[in-house]
């Protein structure tokens, strides 16, 4: 009996270290970092008045340990306010302070003042997905400017979502 129970506490043993190890290689490449949250917003008026460079309207700075997948999602109020008949501004939510126009994650509005029916304020809402970023420090924002000729405008509401993932 006694050499039984010992082969049984000798099997148990050896079966939890196997379910064991065999955890240990199954979840080894995989990281629980879990999900980052952030964002950034407010209600202070804004002028758009560049067609050449970026404005930020607000930002938020995260820092990695490992590789990132985040999708950036931005909110603007634009105040149509403009005297011309055509004035559009792009939008955009992007890590680079000053990214290039015509990106995927850029929006285009139009504010016109053709008729007595004109909205008020329009808004806006430009997405983007940003994939494998590297470990490191990054700030992410909400971007507005003028589209070539555009009449300065206020933007009087933004904001920021920013939420993160590991890559794997």
């Amino acid at each position: 009996m006694i050499a039984v129970h010992k082969l049984n506490s000798l099997t148990r043993t050896f079966l939890m270290a196997s379910l064991m190890l065999s955890a240990l290689v199954v979840f080894s490449g995989m990281s629980f970092a879990g999900t980052t949250v952030q964002g950034c917003g407010d209600n202070k008026s804004i002028t758009l008045n560049s067609s050449t460079n970026w404005k930020s309207l607000c930002s938020q700075t995260l820092t990695f340990t490992t590789t990132q997948n985040c999708v950036l999602t931005g909110s603007a109020q634009v105040h149509n306010d403009v005297a011309s008949v055509h004035n559009e501004y792009r939008f955009t939510v992007d890590k680079d302070i000053n990214p290039l126009t015509g990106k995927k994650g850029e929006k285009v509005v139009d504010v016109t003042q053709s008729s007595g029916a004109d909205a008020i304020d329009l808004a806006v809402s430009p997405v983007n997905n940003l994939k494998n970023l590297a470990p490191g420090t990054y700030t992410f924002r909400i971007l507005g400017r003028k589209f070539d000729t555009a009449d300065d405008i206020n933007v009087t509401s933004y904001s920021l979502g920013v939420v993160c993932t590991d890559a794997n």
